[in-house]
């Protein structure tokens, strides 16, 4: 795998970049940082030693900084070759509602307090931009990507942090289409799986999962080599059942939309 990574790394540092005078072009070779608030919706379900289920829900809105480097290159011959890579942190202050189980995984009452949420993120697509029109006004990117997601809650009312991991396989495609006023107008849409999802104070246990994900973008380049982009992105998890651990929380589902504002340019940074 570290074979494969470096191999992959260095066709892109000897790889040529694609037509940079088409507007597209310039979006899909920047890199920019993103601030943003996700409206969090989530919830999880336990079984006690008798069999009986909970499910507990978290509603919040978390603060998140993000890194994102897209990239166009012809690499062994084959132009137009896309990749973007997407990182991210965030934290957010949750209300908690549902039931505690106690260290016997007996029900123990109901909660509804306030808890910490952290999670980072990493999303990588690769796929080939084909344009449309002489002006290249116009793109489909077919795109696979991978993505590994990891985030952690504490529980107040029972001192217990519980944490989960997790990565996944997604394939989609990326529109893009070119606007009067340097502006560049986008729209994106993948479907996955999660491949396996681990709960970490669950004794491993592995969670499946299926993943949903869609973004709409708005790129304005406003100088040479600057760009502002403001982003409206969804992402839905939707794990399987309870798989027969009792006393532990497991992931049930998560939705959030995020709202995000980024600054960047087409000069490399890494």
């Amino acid at each position: 795998m570290k074979r494969a990574l470096g191999a992959l790394a260095l066709a892109l540092a000897c790889a040529a970049p694609a037509l940079a005078d088409a507007p597209i072009a310039q979006v899909n070779n920047q890199e920019s940082l993103a601030i943003g608030i996700v409206p969090l919706h989530a919830s999880d379900v336990a079984q006690d030693k008798s069999g009986a289920v909970f499910v507990n829900h978290a509603a919040g809105t978390r603060f998140v900084l993000g890194y994102d480097a897209a990239r166009t290159r012809t690499i062994f011959g084959i132009p137009d070759l896309y990749t973007d890579l997407d990182a991210a942190v965030g934290v957010a202050t949750v209300r908690y509602d549902g039931t505690i189980l106690d260290t016997n995984a007996q029900a123990a009452g109901g909660v509804n307090e306030a808890a910490t949420y952290v999670e980072e993120s990493v999303r990588l697509r690769l796929g080939r931009t084909w344009s449309f029109f002489k002006t290249r006004d116009a793109a489909l990117t077919p795109f696979l990507g991978f993505v590994q997601k990891a985030w952690g809650r504490d529980s107040p009312s029972s001192s217990i942090a519980y944490a989960y991991a997790h990565e996944g396989l997604e394939a989609g495609a990326l529109a893009q289409v070119s606007l009067p006023g340097n502006l560049v107008a986008g729209a994106d849409a993948a479907v996955g799986r999660v491949m396996g999802a681990v709960l970490f104070n669950g004794a491993g246990n592995r969670l499946f999962a299926g993943a949903r994900s869609f973004s709409l973008k708005l790129d304005h380049r406003t100088f040479a080599d600057w760009h502002q982009r403001l982003e409206v992105r969804g992402n839905f998890l939707r794990y399987g059942s309870v798989t027969g651990v009792s006393g532990f929380f497991e992931p049930r589902r998560s939705n959030d939309i995020a709202i995000l504002f980024e600054i960047g340019g087409e000069t490399s940074v890494f």
